[in-house]
């Protein structure tokens, strides 16, 4: 059951500037999230877009 959760539970990301990509679990990039709810590049600092 876990794994099924965990399976759709993922939201993936990438780097409009150095394009790098992240995929998240929902909780996990709920907590990466700065106050305004964007999550930033590891590597550049540029702020992520959510693929859909």
């Amino acid at each position: 059951m876990g794994f099924i959760i965990s399976l759709f539970g993922k939201k993936q990301y990438v780097c409009p500037f150095c394009h790098e990509h992240y995929t998240f679990s929902a909780m996990h990039a709920r907590k990466l999230a700065d106050k305004d709810g964007q999550i930033h590049c590891y590597y550049c600092r540029k702020v992520l877009q959510q693929l859909h």
